[in-house]
């Protein structure tokens, strides 16, 4: 993350220097008084953390800067602002999620996946005026960069073939090169049509372990409330495979 923050550091100041960047700055600096004191190069400089927080007139600052966003130089500001904010943030630990055995990619390509989150988010909330800019901003790129990390991890396990730990199974003549999503939807099959498990608990485990669409996505589309779609998900995968013992 260090040799990140250097370089966003170096291109922040290059571009302070970039023709037409101190018009734009007084021009903002106009708008908002909160940008005034320093200059847009000071205000972001002075911008201090505890922890996860900003300290003194930190969250005014970054207020200040969301509602400008749709000026280029305030919204690379305000990512600027945040750097040291998402340094701290725990996007880092290899098994991450609802129990799922992740293996993330490298810390420096999370950081800087981090970074392109934090800043699609910054240009997604321009112009909005908010008081929690931080834990707005942040929290938003660290759940997409999540479920990034989820999916593609159930995409991997869609499509790769079942490996040598079903050569047995092979040897007694189940010569089978489906994946194991292919699998869990044969199986779903054969329970619905043999009455061993409803048709709309199969469409919930359908839709999350064969297409791999996230829980909250399926939820959406049954009309079902965040956590319902969680606990309902969990005991259709309990009928399902209760119905093979």
């Amino acid at each position: 993350m260090s040799g990140l923050l250097d370089g966003l550091s170096g291109e922040w100041q290059a571009l302070l220097r970039a023709p037409g960047a101190a018009a734009e700055a007084a021009r903002l600096a106009e708008l908002e008084p909160a940008l005034a004191r320093g200059g847009m190069a000071g205000a972001v400089a002075a911008l201090t953390w505890c922890s996860y927080r900003p300290v003194g007139d930190g969250g005014q600052v970054l207020s200040a800067l969301l509602r400008q966003a749709a000026s280029p130089l305030a919204a690379r500001a305000l990512l600027q602002a945040l750097l040291p904010r998402l340094a701290v943030e725990n996007v880092y630990t290899p098994t991450y999620g609802h129990q799922l055995d992740e293996h993330w990619q490298s810390p420096t390509d999370t950081a800087a996946d981090l970074v392109a989150e934090c800043f699609a988010a910054i240009k997604r909330h321009a112009g909005e005026d908010r008081h929690d800019v931080d834990r707005l901003l942040v929290g938003q790129a660290a759940r997409r960069l999540r479920t990034a990390r989820q999916a593609r991890r159930r995409q991997l396990a869609r499509t790769t073939a079942l490996g040598p730990s079903h050569a047995s199974r092979a040897a007694r003549g189940l010569h089978d090169a489906r994946t194991t999503a292919e699998r869990v939807a044969q199986v779903l099959v054969e329970a619905v049509q043999g009455g061993r498990i409803a048709p709309a608990q199969a469409s919930l485990v359908y839709a999350a372990r064969v297409k791999g669409v996230p829980a909250s996505e399926v939820g959406r589309c049954h009309g079902m409330a965040p956590r319902a779609i969680y606990y309902a998900l969990e005991r259709a995968e309990q009928r399902l495979v209760g119905s093979l013992a």
